[in-house]
């Protein structure tokens, strides 16, 4: 059976208002201080009592692949049981719809945005190892099921690779891809993840490692997709974030093309420098023009920071410098900005505030001081 055919589980209507009502309606909460003190308590404010919303903004529901980005960073933040908590409240969802989806309302309601996700079962995987979980009978029943149709869905059966052309949504949501380094990465992750917490998929992680070194790599970044040359920042940097490849000299090489580049000024961190070079959903070309063309996402520039302080580069200073004044400028942690460093907008759509990224920001300390 293809995905496809699979139930769909669509973004409730609610959430198109809300996103109309932010838009045009909403103020940005100020918080004041520098920029430690904005994410500390941007990190507080997304804490809802029961799980770890994505933001203190439009997105105050649970998304599955951001808490993947700063599961560590809270545990190392101190905040384990939190992140466990997080953790048994969106399986229990997920058990009783038999499904894994990219979002999960504060009500239960499981939807996915634009469609279903190749990163969803990966990112979840990722989590559940990270955190330390520990799964019971039921759950690991269940995530068995789902691997198994992950991999009836994407996998080509021969090979264990992931199957050309299929509409999923992944990280950079606006973009149509054909086999991304960012997906072959978290196929990897979930892979690496299964064989340590005792769970059935039929492939090694290292299948995925060697087709990113041997048909990705092109001696200056890992390539967007796997016909597309074009530089995409979550397709350079995360198999390097998510430990998939273990090169501290292709990491070098990579950081040199986003300094040669300039592609983290006026902040960290754009997309690309090459916009025209993808295909985008409709919606990324019209009612939000570039949302994921060139725009600059603070996501990636938090973890480009760690990538920085981690391999000692003299540029980590002035970029990390700039990152916080942007921080304290606003008095939130944005979720994306328009090239020029404003924070972006759209005819339906203006950027998230108090990003549950800033977790990532407030564990640079450890990196900083291995320099």
């Amino acid at each position: 059976m293809n995905f496809i055919k699979r139930r769909r589980y669509a973004a409730p209507w609610r959430q198109a208002w809300e996103l109309l009502r932010y838009r045009y309606f909403r103020r940005y909460v100020r918080i004041e201080g520098d920029a430690r003190q904005i994410c500390h308590q941007t990190v507080v404010g997304c804490w809802n009592g029961v799980f770890y919303a994505t933001s203190m903004g439009n997105f105050n529901y649970f998304w599955i692949r951001d808490f993947a980005a700063v599961v560590k960073s809270l545990r190392a933040l101190g905040q384990v049981e939190r992140v466990q908590a997080t953790l048994r409240w969106a399986l229990t969802h997920y058990i009783t719809h038999d499904a894994v989806t990219l979002c999960i309302t504060p009500t239960g309601r499981l939807f996915d945005a634009p469609t279903r996700g190749v990163d969803t079962l990966p990112s979840l995987l990722h989590c559940l190892w990270s955190a330390k979980y520990q799964l019971d009978g039921i759950e690991r029943e269940f995530l068995n099921r789902k691997l198994a149709e992950f991999a009836e869905d994407f996998i080509e059966p021969d090979t264990g690779m992931l199957r050309p052309h299929i509409d999923a949504a992944e990280l950079r949501d606006g973009v149509l891809y054909d086999r991304s380094a960012y997906a072959v990465a978290m196929v990897e992750r979930m892979a690496w993840a299964a064989e340590h917490l005792g769970l059935q998929y039929g492939f090694s992680h290292r299948i995925y490692r060697d087709e990113l070194l041997t048909h990705y790599w092109n001696g200056q970044y890992f390539n967007a997709d796997y016909t597309n040359t074009a530089f995409s920042a979550e397709c350079a940097l995360v198999p390097f974030i998510m430990r998939s490849v273990e090169d501290a000299d292709k990491l070098n090489l990579t950081l040199d093309y986003i300094r040669d580049h300039q592609l983290a000024l006026p902040v960290a961190l754009r997309y690309t420098d090459t916009p025209r070079r993808f295909r985008y959903r409709w919606w990324a070309t019209t009612v939000m023009r570039n949302y994921a063309g060139d725009t600059i996402w603070t996501w990636h520039g938090a973890y480009y920071l760690r990538l920085l302080w981690g391999q000692g580069r003299p540029e980590a200073t002035a970029r990390e410098a700039d990152f916080a004044a942007m921080l304290e400028r606003y008095h939130t942690f944005p979720e994306l900005l328009h090239p020029d460093g404003r924070l972006y907008d759209s005819l339906v759509y203006k950027s998230s505030e108090g990003m549950i990224w800033a977790a990532i920001y407030l564990t640079l300390e450890k990196y900083r001081s291995r320099s």
